[in-house]
């Protein structure tokens, strides 16, 4: 049976996430110095990759710390489990927020087709407009 958590107090298992989110955090910000010293476009990709990934563990590490499971669940699951129950919320919420993103850029894409065709019909009418006012001078019409 899992001892209940005192108030201020931080299980060996969250400890330890807090650690490796200390070291994750120093390494992520080594790699965001390299970055910042090569300058946005010549970031090489395993620079860019990693920097990624470890955002995403941060991200991950924080969530399940932040948002511990309940008492039961943890006696449940163990310590190591209730992280794996809040690895899956994460990659859940990460996803939905994607799923939103992808249609919103969807949406972009629309709206810039539709801006692509009504910008190639107004170049046709103007150049219709000039080809008209220039064979009408032409004619000696003006």
């Amino acid at each position: 049976m899992v001892a209940p958590r005192q108030a201020g107090t931080l299980d060996d298992e969250t400890q330890h996430y807090v650690r490796v989110l200390k070291v994750k955090q120093a390494r992520l910000r080594i790699l965001d110095e390299q970055a910042a010293a090569l300058g946005e476009y010549n970031v090489p990709p395993h620079i860019e990759m990693e920097r990624q990934s470890l955002m995403d563990e941060l991200g991950m590490i924080e969530f399940a710390i932040a948002a511990p499971a309940r008492a039961e669940v943890t006696e449940q699951l163990g310590p190591a489990g209730r992280f794996l129950v809040n690895h899956q919320q994460y990659r859940e919420v990460k996803q939905s927020l994607a799923a939103i993103s992808v249609k919103i850029e969807q949406g972009f894409a629309m709206h810039r087709q539709w801006i692509m065709i009504i910008g190639v019909a107004v170049l046709l009418i103007l150049v219709a407009v000039v080809a008209i006012v220039t064979a009408i001078a032409l004619r000696g019409g003006l």
